[in-house]
């Protein structure tokens, strides 16, 4: 191989170009280039393999961010004042990836009924209005593009606000993947790095196979192994109900939550993958908590190893936490190859956490995602 400076180690993947995105149904051949292999570009392997990796940037990380499911008419909201019910922290792909299809499923009374859906990225803000059809259960969908990502944000605050008189059954929120990969790097804030796309000619028959384009291959791959996908999230209901109110669509007694009862927590248990090399590539797990605490009292709580406290009289705040992946499991899937681990908060509390009575706990938003 060539041996480059890197200016033109760089400079090679800012030319214009073609930046093909390779279909997945087109296998790609593990073997062609293993040790003691010839380099040719037979099949066009090569040019296939910057394919895929263009492929992988633009679905990699992209898919479902927050899937959430309000049962039995607990999410209930009748008034003419506009009020944000829910949000969730979702983590920011690339600073390309800047389009999101939201699915609402919703029930709507007479009269003029809005669910309004904004998403936040630093300084960029977009929101999507859904007119509901009065009188109608009804499934609505639509899309926002944010203008820009900075390369400075690596989450982003996805916010749910309500108007009128209307019940939410579930909400979706999906990043989408990259239609096509436009030319020049595009930083990865998870990672902090560029992805630099693959052009087609970088890899055609017969042109110089510079250690430079290896170099970048391989840099693109360990990028991409950092890329978050989101593994849990859910919101608490703030719709000013603390006392309990009358659903009058179905006419059940309700007392939606503006923060998760320890029920709540119990009950969530979801299994976390554990990729095999996670401690070897140094990969972290990211949690977002946004917490309240209008009591006297502080509330201690443990999710794994991690001790949280969140102070009396707190108004609401963001709580991040920085973590690996823990190093034991509860639980095995015999017919899968990795791991899972339960996610799990544990109060610490002086009576039964499973007590009906005792229903209250700081946690009114949680969202956690890793590579």
């Amino acid at each position: 191989m060539m041996v480059c400076l890197e200016e033109e180690y760089r400079s090679q993947w800012r030319s214009s170009m073609t930046n093909t995105i390779l279909n997945p149904i087109d296998a790609l051949d593990p073997f062609v280039y293993v040790s003691g292999k010839e380099i040719s570009n037979d099949a066009d392997a090569l040019v296939n393999l910057g394919k895929m990796q263009n492929y992988l940037h633009a679905h990699y990380g992209a898919g479902v961010m927050i899937e959430q499911k309000f049962d039995d008419g607990i999410f209930y909201y009748n008034s003419a004042s506009p009020k944000i019910a829910c949000y969730w922290r979702i983590p920011v792909i690339s600073t390309a990836h800047k389009i999101f299809q939201i699915t609402v499923n919703a029930q709507a009374h007479t009269g003029l009924n809005y669910v309004y859906i904004t998403i936040t990225s630093g300084a960029s803000t977009a929101t999507l209005t859904f007119n509901l059809t009065a009188s109608t259960t009804a499934y609505y969908q639509g899309s926002i593009t944010l203008a820009s990502i900075s390369n400075a944000t690596s989450f982003m605050l996805v916010q749910m606000t309500v108007q009128g008189h209307l019940q939410i059954n579930s909400i979706c929120v999906e990043a989408l993947p990259l239609s096509s990969v436009s030319d020049g790097a595009v930083y990865q804030p998870n990672g902090a790095d560029y992805f630099y796309p693959i052009g087609d000619n970088a890899f055609l028959s017969d042109k110089p196979l510079s250690s430079a384009k290896g170099r970048q291959l391989l840099s693109n791959l360990r990028l991409l192994q950092k890329r978050p996908r989101m593994l849990f999230t859910a919101s608490a209901i703030d719709v000013n109900a603390d006392g309990g109110t009358t659903n009058s669509f179905n006419a059940g007694s309700i007392h939606p939550q503006k923060t998760f009862s320890y029920q709540d927590l119990i009950a969530m248990t979801p299994n976390l993958p554990q990729w095999e090399g996670a401690t070897t590539l140094n990969l972290n797990l990211v949690i977002q908590m946004y917490v309240i605490n209008p009591s006297a009292y502080d509330y201690e709580f443990y999710l794994w190893s991690n001790k949280i406290v969140v102070d009396a009289g707190e108004t609401g705040k963001w709580i991040s936490i920085l973590t690996k992946y823990p190093a034991s499991f509860d639980s095995f899937l015999v017919d899968l190859t990795y791991k899972l681990r339960p996610l799990r908060i544990n109060p610490i509390v002086s009576i039964d956490p499973i007590d009906p009575t005792f229903i209250s706990s700081p946690i009114q938003s949680i969202s956690l995602w890793g590579a």
